[in-house]
């Protein structure tokens, strides 16, 4: 089972109250409802709270807890997600209030840039995409305002 969502706490569990170390370290950590366990000695540096994670669980056969499942290297399956606040409608109400919004490019920059990400033809990293609407906004301006 995947769970994803935003880390509301995380608990260091490595050492016992007595301050000994724990013979089965691990950090547990909240997204939304749900407590997971990732038994490990090395927490990773994503692993913080308001951080986005995406993380492979099981539930545990003798008490039903959830723990972060290992691949076949037993690495933990976890990791940090992108935090993707791009608000398309905010754009547009940015953009008009600054008296320079040009509809017809808005349409023209985003029709294209969704095609192109969803052919799978680029990465789709954050520089990516910037570099892809500055390209197609030049596109726009020559084939269509350069009269």
């Amino acid at each position: 089972m995947n769970i994803q969502g935003k880390v509301t706490s995380v608990y260091d569990n490595r050492l016992n109250k007595d301050g000994t170390p724990n013979k089965y370290p691990n950090y547990r950590f909240k997204i939304n409802d749900s407590e997971i366990t990732l038994w490990s000695a090395i927490k990773p540096s994503f692993l913080e709270k308001n951080k986005l994670l995406s993380c492979t669980v099981q539930a545990s056969k003798k008490n039903g807890s959830l723990f972060v499942q290992t691949n076949q290297d037993k690495k933990p399956m976890i990791q940090e997600l992108p935090n993707t606040d791009f608000d398309p409608v905010k754009l547009e109400a940015e953009l008009q209030a600054e008296n320079k919004f040009d509809k017809d490019e808005y349409m023209f920059v985003m029709a294209l840039a969704k095609s192109v990400i969803e052919s799978g033809k680029i990465n789709v990293t954050k520089v990516d995409i910037d570099l892809l609407l500055k390209d197609l906004k030049y596109l726009f301006k020559v084939n269509f305002r350069n009269s």
